[in-house]
């Protein structure tokens, strides 16, 4: 049996590996992060939404800088993330 989240944190990360997201992205800031450093900036702001990792034009999504994106309502294909460019 899977164990209570106990903070909105837990909740929010659950919720995002549960539904297939990367992490989250504050879309009029660009600002992004990832489960793996989920809110670095110390907390998660009301403004950010779920989102997908893509590949920056130069460079691999696994890189030092991911870019990520809520302007999908979907896992973007290859095709879809050369067209966002």
């Amino acid at each position: 049996m899977k164990t209570k989240p106990k903070t909105v944190r837990d909740i929010v990360e659950s919720y995002l590996r549960d539904n297939g997201f990367d992490g989250l992205c504050e879309p009029d800031t660009e600002c992004g992060c990832g489960l793996d450093e989920l809110a670095p900036c110390g907390g998660i702001i009301q403004d950010c939404s779920p989102a997908y990792r893509i590949r920056r034009p130069d460079g691999d999504p696994e890189g030092d800088d991911p870019f990520y994106t809520s302007d999908f309502d979907h896992r973007p294909t290859e095709e879809e993330v050369q067209k966002y460019w």
